[in-house]
């Protein structure tokens, strides 16, 4: 097996996560959380880790908390998606009204897709999930003292993972 560890720091998402779009001066405060989807007898359930092997599913839960006097406004919370052979899981995001982007600029409703050129005849195809590299929800307004959750789940398919904490 390849012993490449491939290290997602938890600063870096938190860094990308973020990504708060609100009012100028907005007191968001943004935490991030894995938890590996373990399935049991009963079901599945989650399991708090900082490590993952290939073929694991991994949720991630990013809470946005107004820590403020005032509501922060027009509030846009992102979670990458890595390109260290993370995968989105499709249909897992919650709140389910998420966009999807390949680039992290442009934004769009899921499923995206895409014009290519096909013998000559351009050809309208759907993305395949395993190149999504963020999704974002519009959370809108959080007032002082209240919080907002995001989550979606991502498959390791490649290298095993850790995430270090800070």
């Amino acid at each position: 097996m390849n012993r490449i560890i491939v290290i997602l720091t938890v600063i870096l998402l938190q860094l990308a996560c973020m990504q708060v779009a609100s009012s100028a001066e907005n007191n968001v405060m943004v935490a991030m959380h894995a938890y590996k989807v373990v399935t049991t007898a009963k079901g599945t359930k989650l399991v708090a880790t900082d490590a993952a092997m290939p073929g694991d599913t991994i949720e991630y839960q990013v809470t946005y908390s107004n820590t403020g006097a005032t509501p922060a406004r027009d509030v846009l919370a992102t979670l990458p998606v890595p390109k260290a052979g993370l995968a989105y899981v499709p249909d897992s995001a919650m709140p389910a009204t998420v966009q999807a982007s390949l680039d992290g600029v442009t934004y769009a409703p899921m499923p995206l897709v895409r014009t290519i050129t096909r013998d000559g005849k351009p050809v309208t195809e759907t993305v395949p999930v395993a190149e999504y590299r963020f999704l974002r929800w519009k959370l809108g307004e959080i007032k002082p003292g209240a919080s907002s959750t995001v989550s979606s789940r991502m498959r390791l398919d490649s290298a095993p993972v850790t995430n270090v904490r800070s």
